[in-house]
């Protein structure tokens, strides 16, 4: 049986309509040429995949052929966990239609990326209001990072994407508790962590972050039903893939086996002894003396060494991972773009490339609005509804943690940058507020004559 109360309930405020047809068509259509205007002149209709890119191309077209999720290696092709499955099974459908076309698969990610601002539109809207969503959507449209990350093979955007419609549906889900609104939310979980393992742990989050709110609404019985269709949802979506690894690993692998490996590619002396790596990682899988103690292991294998390698490490060091701490925080929030170690993202003769070398578009986006982020996260704090527009804040929070355990990077922070354009836009329509109120006439009328207008006087 709902219960209705007055306090504390994420009930939102009146929205503003929103027509899709129109307003949904422009925000897209806005977004995708922007991202694959960039893609064009930064990578070309020539493109090749490489680096982590070029596991992705290879998963997705072994799959197109019927080969099953298999990397390549000197001995031929071998089945795999080590990159999460969503974007190689979405780019494979891609691939059985067009055939092996690295661009068209570039252009595919431009679609998920302008996707992108719809749903931070959506969100807003749900958190704050239509008018912090309309305000929200465009900024994420035009936003330097997301258009940059929309023409690379990544999971970036497909992130992005499922993470934001997880996280849309658990806040209308916590707004109007339904046990079908939380088997979905649970279900989007799942689809999100097998987009990027990081959002595994995120569905406990969610759940304690909905533990106030549902008790205000639904007995405790029922909230407890909720909870569990939320884990369900999860489950019916992640144990499948984690049963495959099982049979081909013999080994529990929820997701993928890249967990360890990333853990020590940020945390050896390489990268902690060498001022321009500090903070960030280097892949150490063929630097001695790794590569010899990861000769003839298999993946799973190299994964739990590593991750053993890295404890081991840590442990010797841990003097030092305060210091180091800081630095990988440094990186993750940096306000301009990625230096010269992380290498080249686009090709030699790009003519952006000249226009980048003299102007950082983060930099100036980030000194606009995070002053903006920051007042609206602040006024969210002290709102009546803070504890049900602190859902982003969370989200953020958790990956900060996850950057001070792996390493910072621009690369890790892709997936908040979408929320931190939420409080923006909250920011922005408060300062909005406050000049249309200076400017209004009632300002300038004494409350007593308000008063007596109210009452007929």
């Amino acid at each position: 049986m709902i219960q209705r109360v007055h306090t504390d309930s994420p009930t939102p405020r009146r929205r503003e309509p929103w027509t899709f047809p129109r307003e949904g068509a422009a925000l897209f259509a806005v977004a995708l040429v922007l991202r694959v205007a960039y893609t064009w002149l930064a990578m070309g209709p020539d493109a090749v995949p490489s680096s982590d890119a070029q596991s992705y191309d290879t998963v997705a077209w072994n799959l197109a052929r019927g080969m099953g999720f298999m990397l390549e290696s000197a001995g031929g092709p071998y089945p795999t966990a080590f990159v999460p499955p969503a974007l190689p099974y979405a780019v494979s459908v891609l691939y059985r239609a067009v055939g092996h076309q690295f661009f068209a698969a570039l252009i595919l990610q431009c679609v998920f990326g302008a996707l992108v601002p719809l749903l931070v539109r959506g969100l807003g809207d749900s958190l704050f209001g239509g008018h912090v969503g309309r305000t929200a959507g465009w900024l994420a449209a035009v936003h330097p990072l997301l258009v940059f990350f929309s023409g690379y093979l990544l999971t970036e955007s497909l992130f992005c994407v499922t993470l934001l419609l997880a996280l849309l549906v658990s806040a209308e889900w916590v707004k109007t508790p339904r046990r079908g609104r939380a088997l979905g939310a649970g279900l989007l979980w799942g689809v999100a962590a097998l987009t990027r393992p990081t959002a595994l742990p995120l569905p406990l989050l969610v759940a304690l972050w909905s533990w106030w709110p549902l008790g205000l609404i639904v007995g405790s019985r029922e909230r407890a039903l909720q909870l569990a269709m939320l884990a369900l949802g999860l489950l019916l979506v992640v144990a499948p893939w984690t049963v495959r690894n099982a049979v081909e690993f013999r080994a529990f692998i929820p997701v993928t086996t890249g967990g360890g490996r990333s853990l020590l590619d940020a945390n050896n002396p390489i990268v902690w002894d060498d001022p321009r790596l500090q903070g960030g990682a280097t892949s150490v899988y063929a630097i001695e003396p790794y590569a010899s103690r990861f000769k003839g292991r298999s993946e799973h294998e190299i994964d739990v060494l590593s991750a053993e390698l890295a404890r081991s490490f840590l442990a010797e060091r841990s003097s030092q991972y305060p210091v180091m701490a800081l630095k990988k925080l440094g990186r993750f929030w940096r306000l301009s773009a990625e230096g010269g170690s992380t290498g080249h993202w686009g090709r030699s003769d790009s003519p952006l490339a000249r226009v980048l070398a003299v102007i950082d578009p983060l930099l100036l986006w980030s000194l606009v609005t995070f002053p903006f982020a920051l007042l609206g996260l602040g006024a969210s704090l002290r709102g009546a509804r803070r504890l049900y527009q602190s859902l982003p804040l969370l989200v953020i929070g958790a990956f900060t943690l996850g950057a001070v355990v792996y390493w910072g990077a621009l690369r890790m922070r892709v997936p908040v940058e979408p929320l931190i354009v939420v409080y923006a836009a909250a920011g922005i329509e408060l300062l909005r507020r406050e000049v249309r109120l200076r400017r209004s006439p009632l300002r300038m009328v004494p409350a007593r004559a308000v008063d007596g207008r109210a009452n007929g006087r």
